[in-house]
């Protein structure tokens, strides 16, 4: 897939290098008019998550088929259709086409298209502290995304939560349970259980509605501020959380769920545990197993320093009696923030106004993404949307419309009109 972007980023005419990474090469480019120009540093993703053997989709995954919804609306859905191939490669074609109209770019533009961001971006800092001074010299950072919601909704969010990737993991030893390997569950009555002292461990973190209650955390946790209190106020009343949930495919939300909640609580999730065997169909082994683990990934808020937040991990589980649950820091980056006023923001909330209404602005996105790399390491201001509508992101189905493909090239291209001539 690196060489795939690559080869496109050659055919707009940009000088190309695909930079080593620990799992797969970051895309570099640069497509360079005048260096009296404003620089604009696109980022993307092309990279995404594993859709082998996940049930539900109804057709294949890599397929990108264009199928019509209960309404008769096209989709074309896909892995990445929406997360994040769909933007990048909606983004390329508008470049694509201005090349082929003859028309000029209004600004310079330096491309990091990284292929691990869905198992944290391990790479994406090293890679930054070799080219500092290259980024730094950028104006601001783009992240197209396809930001329009199932209720025909555009929101531009104002930055991104933090993310800690974690593993909890519990093997028998000198505090107690089976030493040597896996031993029969008739000795349950005399010898402890690595997963019963995972999920008590697990349990200890969280209260009946899964809310942190981590020792320490709403110490380290700033209030929302009177700005992003201003912002949620101004949407809250189109704010319908029940169609919120039927747009993700939930049921019934937690009770007392709320839009402040949403975007400035931090979270802890289990994204899945392991401990035992199961062979054939649904039978598992009756066995106590020596070794019991739990990923999780816990999102904070900006403000939270996420190595601040593992040292109280390990204190809160000392403090309980779980000195022998290990835990470890896989990988982590702490949240951002971006501002309403900053040329780029304002750029690209004309854009998507000119092609999209109703157009709102949030404080925060509740999902996490490394853009703290440029607003806090390179230092310079970022913008994440556009308009067009999209959904499914890791899971079965994962689709954009297709009839939004268009008007979301429109809004790419009208953003770097207004940028170039906001900053130039």
């Amino acid at each position: 897939m690196a060489e795939h972007v690559a080869t496109e980023l050659r055919g707009l005419g940009a000088t190309v290098r695909l930079a080593p990474g620990r799992h797969a090469p970051i895309v570099e480019g640069v497509l360079h008019r005048s260096a009296t120009l404003p620089t604009l540093l696109f980022y993307e993703l092309y990279d995404v998550q594993p859709a082998a053997g996940q049930p539900g989709w109804s057709v294949p995954p890599f397929a990108a088929e264009i199928v019509d919804d209960a309404a008769g609306r096209r989709r074309l859905v896909g892995r990445g259709a929406f997360n994040s191939k769909g933007p990048l490669i909606g983004s390329l074609a508008t470049l694509r086409a201005f090349a082929e109209a003859g028309i000029a770019l209004p600004c310079n533009i330096r491309f990091l298209i990284e292929g691990e961001e869905e198992i944290g971006s391990p790479s994406l800092a090293g890679y930054i502290a070799e080219n500092h001074a290259e980024l730094a010299a950028c104006d601001a950072a783009f992240i197209p995304y396809f930001g329009t919601n199932a209720r025909g909704e555009t929101i531009i969010r104002l930055g991104f939560k933090g993310l800690m990737l974690l593993e909890f993991r519990v093997t028998g030893g000198d505090w107690g349970g089976p030493v040597r390997g896996d031993i029969h569950a008739l000795h349950g009555a005399v010898v402890d259980s690595p997963s019963w002292h995972l999920v008590r461990a697990l349990n200890s973190l969280v209260d009946a509605t899964d809310s942190l209650t981590l020792d320490g955390l709403a110490g380290l946790t700033p209030q929302p501020t009177q700005q992003d209190r201003d912002l949620i106020a101004a949407v809250a009343t189109h704010v319908d959380l029940p169609a919120y949930a039927a747009e993700i495919g939930v049921t019934r939300l937690k009770p007392g769920a709320s839009l402040t909640g949403l975007m400035f609580d931090n979270t802890l999730n289990i994204d899945a545990l392991a401990a035992g065997t199961i062979d054939t169909g649904d039978d598992a082994a009756t066995l106590i197993p020596r070794t019991a683990r739990a990923f999780a990934d816990l999102r904070v808020v900006p403000g939270v320093p996420p190595q601040a937040v593992f040292d109280l991990l390990r204190a809160h589980l000392d403090r309980r009696g779980f000195e022998h649950v290990e835990l470890h820091l896989r990988s982590s980056y702490p949240a951002s923030r971006c501002t309403q006023d900053a040329p780029v923001v304002a750029a690209l909330i004309g854009a998507c106004g000119q092609y999209a209404r109703p157009l709102r602005v949030f404080p925060i996105h509740a999902g996490a993404a490394p853009m703290h790399v440029f607003s806090d390491v390179i230092g310079i201001p970022y913008a994440f949307g556009g308009v067009g509508h999209g959904a499914g992101a890791h899971g079965p189905n994962e689709y954009i419309m297709f009839d939004d493909i268009a008007p979301f090239m429109k809004t790419v291209a009208s953003f770097l009109f207004r940028f170039g001539a906001a900053t130039g």
